[in-house]
């Protein structure tokens, strides 16, 4: 049972952390998250042009956006940092 909730929480935890960390790129770094967004705007074009069938590009185009894709990938460096930081202590609590 912890274990569902500690996976529970760490999602939840990932998704606050990538909020503030989108929030404080956008603040801080206007440069670099205009680059990041130029960048995901890059990635959704290559993504459209790859010959998928035409439905399948309208969903894309429909659902995927440049702030989705920054978003996306500032909840996983947070995952990732997370992760890091709460290896130590998984590892304490499975010798106990």
């Amino acid at each position: 049972m912890t274990r569902i909730l500690f996976s529970t929480g760490n999602v939840i935890v990932s998704l606050v952390l990538g909020a503030l960390l989108f929030g404080w790129l956008f603040l801080r770094f206007p440069e670099t998250f205009a680059a990041l967004l130029d960048w995901a705007g890059g990635f959704k074009t290559w993504l459209i042009s790859r010959g998928i069938s035409i439905e399948y590009n309208n969903w894309i185009r429909v659902l995927l956006e440049e702030r989705q894709l920054v978003f996306m990938g500032c909840t996983i460096v947070a995952r990732i940092v997370l992760s890091i930081l709460t290896y130590p202590i998984v590892l304490w609590r499975e010798r106990s």
